[in-house]
């Protein structure tokens, strides 16, 4: 038995563009303006005639019959201007229409020769479980060792920090109360002796509040402080109260 071939084919699937070709090709005309004109009553004819498609495809007619009625009616009458729209319209019916008959002949070639000349066999498409790696010729074992280096390389690398000694500083309300307990314990003393020597960064903070902390304890009363020349040590004393012997 025959097989019998199941065909589809509506008026929409043609489409407007596809009914005016055809019009045009029966009469052996170039697609133009002449052409155009010459086939309007045609397509209007075929238009009045369609009857069971929906509204929004008789819509797609009627734009197309609407802009070959403004061709015949320029055929008709030279003296008719146009506006720039109008004139737009005709030319890109005339532009679309030429397309639409291009993409028709590539349609049918692709027909005719479509599974012909196939680059790949069916079978060759199959995933039969081996796995085959085809490498480019620029890729050799020093290139890819090349490659591995720099992406090595490009890596961010660890940072080992050195380990620091973190010391708790001093601060002056601290240092006041070191100060005032020593006064209280000995009457008179160098100011080198009580900070100790400022020979790091830590120790010369400490020389510092213990300074702020000494003149903040002159400030009150509590101590006095005397230097017999420049950069000599600072000596400490407790501040003796004076008695008035008239009160």
């Amino acid at each position: 038995m025959e097989k019998e071939v199941y065909k589809v084919k509506t008026l929409n699937f043609e489409g407007p563009f596809g009914v005016l070709l055809g019009l045009i090709e029966e009469r052996k005309l170039f697609i133009n303006e002449i052409s155009l004109a010459d086939v309007t009553e045609d397509y209007l004819k075929y238009v009045n005639g369609l009857t069971d498609l929906s509204p929004a495809e008789i819509a797609s007619f009627i734009v197309v019959a609407a802009t070959l009625i403004l061709i015949k009616s320029k055929s008709l009458l030279p003296n008719l201007n146009l506006t720039t729209e109008e004139e737009g319209d005709i030319k890109n019916l005339e532009d679309r229409l030429k397309l639409f008959e291009l993409y028709g002949r590539l349609g049918n070639n692709i027909k005719i020769n479509f599974g012909k000349n196939m680059i790949f066999a069916p079978l060759e498409r199959k995933n039969s479980g081996v796995l085959v790696f085809l490498p480019d010729e620029q890729i050799t074992t020093n290139s890819m060792m090349a490659f591995a280096h720099g992406a090595i390389g490009k890596i961010p690398q660890k940072i080992f920090l050195p380990n620091v000694e973190v010391k708790k500083v001093i601060s002056i309300e601290e240092m006041i109360n070191k100060l005032t307990e020593r006064i209280e314990n000995s009457l008179k003393f160098n100011f080198k002796e009580f900070t100790g020597k400022a020979a790091t960064k830590e120790e010369r903070v400490v020389v510092i509040v213990g300074f702020l902390a000494m003149l903040e304890l002159v400030r009150q009363g509590i101590l006095s402080v005397a230097q017999e020349n420049n950069f000599e040590d600072i000596i400490i004393e407790k501040q003796v109260e004076v008695i008035d012997i008239y009160e």
